[in-house]
């Protein structure tokens, strides 16, 4: 069984560069996501067996979205600002919801159990202190509505999640261009 999930490869070095930047700034000795592995998730399915695999290969071959312009701007947290466990730069586009569903439609349930909200995640946070959620705050009220750029978005890829020695390793296992 494998955790495998569609996503917006962030391949863009300039934006790349930007959100590596975003990310520095409100790293706070939390744990950084490597700009290599920055991406816009669409869908999640964890324990699905190699016939699923390829249900979703399928699906994803029959999206017919023509490519957009998506704006990364402002940043968040998961699940909320009172309770942060992800800080994010977010995505902003009508498309995406569009792509996001059609990118769904394969017969395999997903694991998401939370309303699309496209983001890329920049860090993951454990035991925050009082003193770094006052400057997480801070850092959300100066950066809500900051533009990092924009990114095309010509493809979505399948991905296979596998945790590793190093951390969470990605597998591309599929590519569809738009």
């Amino acid at each position: 069984m494998a955790r495998v999930f569609s996503a917006i490869d962030i391949e863009n070095e300039q934006i790349l560069e930007k959100l590596e930047q975003v990310r520095n700034r409100l790293d706070l000795g939390f744990k950084p996501v490597k700009k290599e592995k920055m991406h816009i998730t669409l869908e999640f399915f964890k324990d699905v067996n190699q016939k699923k695999i390829q249900k979703i290969e399928k699906g994803l071959e029959n999206i017919d979205t023509e490519p957009f312009n998506l704006k990364i701007k402002g940043l968040g947290a998961f699940p909320s600002e009172d309770y942060i466990r992800v800080i994010w730069a977010g995505a902003e586009h009508p498309k995406i919801y569009g792509l996001q569903e059609k990118a769904s439609k394969h017969g395999v349930e997903s694991s998401n159990d939370h309303e699309f909200k496209p983001h890329i995640t920049l860090l993951r946070v454990e035991n925050l202190s009082g003193k770094q959620k006052k400057k997480l705050e801070k850092a959300f009220n100066e950066h809500r509505s900051q533009e990092i750029g924009k990114i095309k978005v010509e493809k979505v890829k399948l991905f296979k999640s596998e945790l590793g020695p190093e951390g969470t390793e990605y597998t591309e296992l599929a590519e569809k261009k738009l």
